[in-house]
């Protein structure tokens, strides 16, 4: 059990720095864990989207949707400001499977 004085080292680690608690290490083992989950959901986007490109294409559409990928720039432009359609871009890429 902590005090009031001890660092709780249970606490997110979005609520910041936490003087003695936290090292180099540590923080680049929680960013490669984001990494590795990004990785896994990238992975899961993808499969979807080949699953959608092959409904639509199956009822006569096209393989890519450009309007649909306007939406998807500008979602992430919104949340994550003029690099975040960058992103979208290299997910976009990797997601119509052209790696």
């Amino acid at each position: 059990m902590t005090t009031a004085l001890e660092p709780d080292t249970d606490l997110d680690a979005a609520a910041g720095p936490q003087p003695g608690v936290d090292s180099v290490a540590v923080l680049r083992g929680q960013i490669d864990a984001l990494d590795a989950a990004i990785a896994r959901l990238v992975t899961e986007r993808a499969a979807l989207s080949r699953r959608v490109q092959a409904t639509r294409m199956s009822n006569g559409g096209t393989r890519v949707e450009l309007g649909r990928e306007r939406v998807i720039l500008a979602t992430y432009r919104d949340a994550l400001g003029r690099d975040g359609a960058n992103l979208a871009e290299a997910v976009l890429r990797v997601c119509r499977g052209a790696r």
